[in-house]
């Protein structure tokens, strides 16, 4: 798995364990709310900065951004936040 996919992924994963919709998170990050979709789809060429700040509004270490195991279960989880249970 490419370097940007698993970002993306992964940004999914905790940005549905924190139970935050696109917009939510856009807002948290000051992202936009298109730019968020991109990173999801493994898209958009992050710089370091945007990692770190993804990582920084998780409140978790940069490194679980490229964690292929999470990423893997990343791609069952349905398309909208609110139609996900835990």
């Amino acid at each position: 798995m490419k370097a940007m996919e698993l970002v993306g992924l992964n940004t999914k994963w905790y940005r549905y364990q924190n139970r935050l919709t696109q917009e939510q998170f856009a807002n948290k990050t000051k992202f936009k709310m298109a730019y968020i979709s991109t990173i999801e789809n493994g898209d958009a060429n992050l710089t370091c900065k945007n990692i770190d700040n993804i990582a920084k509004t998780f409140g978790i270490s940069v490194d679980l951004l490229f964690n292929e195991a999470t990423a893997k279960s990343a791609r069952n989880l349905p398309k909208r936040v609110d139609l996900y249970k835990n």
